[in-house]
């Protein structure tokens, strides 16, 4: 088993009961889209839809680092995890 820190901002903070950091134990193995699954088990599908599509790809402006790395830097969703290993969702930002 692997514990890995999450932690998320506004909005989504908001959806995850004003918890801006939640740690998760995974099992080894375990990937990115496997602790956003768990999260989504966790907080509801309010969260679960905010932060994926109906295809189970991130929805357009939500971005995920593991460690400060951009996942798609590496294997996006199935980037592996870790043992504690920070992991950041930074939802998108509006504003003018």
């Amino acid at each position: 088993m692997i514990t890995v820190e999450i932690t998320t901002i506004m909005g989504l903070k908001a959806l995850m009961g004003g918890n801006k950091d939640q740690f998760l134990t995974l099992p080894d193995g375990a990937t990115v889209a496997d602790a956003l699954d768990q999260l989504g088990k966790i907080y509801g599908p309010a969260l679960n839809d905010r932060i994926f599509n109906d295809v189970h790809q991130l929805n357009p402006g939500i971005a995920v680092f593991v460690n400060g790395c951009v996942i798609f830097a590496r294997l996006g969703l199935e980037t592996p995890l870790q043992d504690w290993d920070a992991v950041l969702i930074f939802p998108p930002v509006g504003g003018g």
